[in-house]
């Protein structure tokens, strides 16, 4: 490693050593027989010779030097620092120590600093997340942990990994299975970011060329005119509770995704703007979402304050109002109004694009305005074509349009 302050010295002996002089600046001598030994050469006033040397392991790793002193010459003889070089040469140049991208300095701040187990990375990583995506934390807590969970993270192999996704894949579980594989793939890169690890071992793997690959899911959804009436005067009649009911009278004029729906907080509502902007950590683009409201889902909202109040959730559990309500009451209430053979919860959605696609001539709006409402993936690119603007106003269009559908249905 060339230094700036000139052609770096050399030795190979203790004699030559004792020859190396202090300079005005500091500088480096490398050792001619071992690998990435060196010692640095300084001014010392309270040395008796003037002269400070001290043992260095110096290496280049992914365009960074790192350094690790070993000890004081002659306290800490030539041979004492050839002997801990070597060892620490051989980390460096273990296969697998590279694939995993440990190296000397990082094994050692790891001892020092107690190295973490997969499950105490997984720990931090969930304080990164939304806390309220429960199946996100579940697969982790269940298919991942188990395993590997006492596991130090820097011992974890590519394989280890692997054999958590293969398990589903057994099972035929594939749509799980890959989404656990996502999962780990995106703890790893926590750890990259965090230190405990140089490099994420999946980051590079492809999982449909190693695993099977599910096809692609279709929920039921109701597309039919008529039918999708009969469903909203059923909801209309609904016989449970009402704060239930108000959430699937809700959900066809906004038609968000389920999580979404039983996630709307109070704070998120801007009554005066006649908007909904839902956090970009709770939507699965990762951005915020602008939901433009009809004058019938604003009806309903304020119908809601009555049992919900208007702080926390718009829709809590009822068991508590500091809890969101529960993952399958939804779709447990489509089930009991006779729907359950033909609709999910998430197919709303599905009638929503699929009647607004078939009306383009009544309500006059774009494909690009469509998929903005619905938060689709092309969201982000129609978002950058139109100056970010999102076409709000488009969307309140067709919103309103959307919502003056549905209440003439009902009607």
């Amino acid at each position: 490693m060339q230094e700036k302050s000139g052609r770096v010295k050399s030795f190979n002996t203790d004699k030559e050593i004792q020859n190396l002089k202090a300079k005005a600046s500091q500088y480096y001598a490398s050792d001619r027989l071992v690998k990435n030994l060196y010692l640095i050469v300084r001014e010392a006033k309270k040395s008796k010779d003037k002269v400070s040397k001290t043992f260095l392991f110096r290496y280049m790793l992914q365009g960074k030097i790192w350094q690790i002193s070993l000890g004081k010459y002659p306290s800490f003889s030539l041979a004492d620092a050839r002997s801990k070089a070597n060892e620490f040469n051989k980390i460096l140049q273990d296969t697998e120590n590279k694939a995993k991208g440990i190296h000397p300095k990082m094994l050692l701040e790891q001892k020092q600093n107690k190295i973490k187990t997969f499950f105490e990375v997984t720990e931090e990583w969930k304080k990164t997340q939304n806390l309220n995506d429960t199946t996100k934390l579940n697969r982790v807590k269940n298919h991942l942990n188990p395993f590997i969970g006492n596991k130090p993270i820097i011992e974890i192999t590519k394989q280890d990994l692997l054999d958590c996704v293969q398990r589903l894949q057994d099972n035929q579980k594939l749509e799980a299975s890959r989404r656990v594989f996502l999962i780990a793939r995106e703890i790893m890169r926590f750890a990259v970011t965090k230190d405990y690890i140089q490099n994420s071992i999946l980051g590079d793997i492809d999982f449909s060329v190693i695993f099977k690959t599910p096809k692609p899911k279709h929920y039921r959804a109701i597309t039919d005119e008529v039918r999708f009436k009969e469903l909203l005067l059923a909801i209309e009649n609904y016989q449970g509770n009402p704060v239930t009911k108000l959430a699937l009278k809700i959900s066809p004029y906004l038609f968000l995704r389920e999580g979404n729906i039983r996630g709307l907080r109070w704070e998120f509502i801007d009554f005066k703007k006649k908007i909904i902007v839902i956090p970009a950590k709770e939507m699965k683009g990762r951005e915020d979402f602008i939901i433009p409201l009809c004058e019938s889902v604003i009806n309903i909202l304020k119908e809601v304050q009555y049992y919900s109040g208007n702080k926390g959730y718009i829709f809590p559990s009822d068991i508590s109002k500091s809890k969101r309500m529960s993952e399958n009451t939804l779709n447990q209430a489509i089930k009991r109004l006779g729907f359950g053979d033909e609709m999910v919860y998430h197919g709303f959605r599905a009638t929503a694009s699929t009647l607004l696609y078939e009306k383009t001539n009544e309500h006059q709006q774009s494909k690009e305005v469509i998929e903005l409402c619905l938060d689709h993936k092309e969201r982000n690119k129609v978002i950058a074509s139109y100056n970010r603007s999102e076409r709000i106003e488009d969307r309140r269009r067709l919103m309103q349009w959307w919502g003056n559908f549905i209440d003439e249905l009902k009607s």
